[in-house]
């Protein structure tokens, strides 16, 4: 059995109780204690012909079987080579069992396989039958796995169906995963077809992210022309730090080196002032130090700030105390008491008391006194 398979099995074989003896979250099947099924021989790679002479349709023996764990073991058993061989068959009974989490989970995975033979009637078979967060999952996962091994005829597709939040959303992530391969190819298509405004700005967005994957520095040049020709400076910003969570260091003097100023190096610089605030607090102090002295530095700080305080309050507090009065402003200081307080109410309490009298005692006061009117 396919390793996906047997992790399915780990899972479900737990939970088999479901409602109306469902194998609680794969499908539900219904078999006949007595009736025997030869066990499909799986195929050993994906890519492989499906050995039509080997396979047997369950559905009969499914119909038949009463005990819902000989259900699932004898759909777990099937599910990888009855999908090879008759895919619609197996999702049509699939989707027409009681609906759980389970038997949604079992859709998924077929229709993942299904998609690694026929992206194009996963996802046609997805929108005829699927919705709302199902849908839009499904899609998303088609359409990345489809972008990988023909990306045009992908972006052509989805394209071409109906607008919908669903639609767009795989657009988007398809585009991502193109551009990782082919930018060129994903930016042409975006610039030529007939593409709402909003969403092509959205989708170049994607394509540029995916791009700077694997090639960061063409990426965030050409970035950078796009973002000052279509007046979209987070389409920048964006791109830099979808290089700088792979090369913090690199993506940094990058754009110290090479972007002066305007609205593109701004974002950008707050982007990178969050991102150095989760991944190197010091390294982002030291950074600081080679923006521009004035307002540049002073907002990068306060980014800094904000953000340190969500995945370290108490450094961040620690920190603050040492700077100057005045070095931060009141929303990034109150960012830090806040989250002080809420990871650790008592070395909160304990470094408030022990502040030098001033500005940031005196709110730290006001926060802690809101602290304890809270139920």
């Amino acid at each position: 059995m396919n390793a996906r398979f047997v992790a399915i099995a780990a899972v479900v074989f737990a939970v088999v109780a479901g409602p109306a003896g469902y194998l609680l979250g794969r499908r539900q099947v219904q078999t006949d204690p007595g009736a025997a099924v030869a066990e499909v021989p799986v195929q050993g790679q994906r890519g492989d012909a499906p050995r039509k002479s080997a396979f047997k349709n369950p559905r009969a023996a499914l119909d038949r079987e009463s005990d819902p764990l000989k259900r699932f073991q004898l759909v777990l058993g099937n599910l990888e080579a009855w999908v090879n061989v008759e895919p619609l068959d197996a999702l049509e009974w699939l989707n027409r069992q009681q609906v759980s989490g389970r038997r949604n989970e079992v859709i998924r995975l077929a229709l993942q396989q299904f998609a690694e033979n026929d992206p194009k009637g996963a996802a046609a078979w997805a929108m005829a039958h699927l919705s709302g967060a199902e849908l839009n999952n499904a899609l998303i996962r088609i359409a990345e796995q489809w972008a990988r091994t023909d990306g045009a005829a992908a972006a052509a597709w989805l394209n071409e169906q109906p607008a919908s939040g669903q639609r767009d959303a795989a657009m988007e992530n398809m585009m991502f995963a193109w551009a990782t391969q082919n930018p060129a190819a994903a930016l042409d298509f975006i610039g030529k077809s007939n593409i709402d405004d909003e969403i092509a700005a959205t989708l170049r967005n994607a394509a540029f992210a995916g791009w700077a994957k694997s090639d960061p520095q063409n990426a965030v040049a050409a970035s950078l022309e796009s973002s000052r020709k279509n007046d979209d400076p987070g389409q920048f910003a964006n791109t830099l730090a979808n290089w700088a969570t792979m090369d913090l260091a690199a993506s940094s003097e990058w754009l110290l080196a090479n972007v002066r100023e305007g609205g593109e190096r701004d974002l950008a610089v707050q982007e990178l002032a969050g991102i150095y605030a989760h991944e190197s607090p010091e390294a982002g102090l030291a950074w600081l130090e080679k923006l521009k002295a004035g307002e540049e530095r002073e907002n990068a700080r306060n980014t800094l700030a904000s953000e340190w305080a969500a995945a370290d309050a108490a450094s961040a507090a620690k920190w603050a105390a040492a700077l100057t009065p005045g070095s931060l402003n009141e929303q990034s200081t109150a960012d830090i008491l806040h989250g002080f307080l809420a990871q650790d109410a008592k070395a909160f309490e304990t470094w408030r008391a022990a502040l030098p009298d001033g500005p940031l005692k005196q709110q730290a006061a006001r926060v802690g006194e809101m602290g304890d009117e809270e139920p």
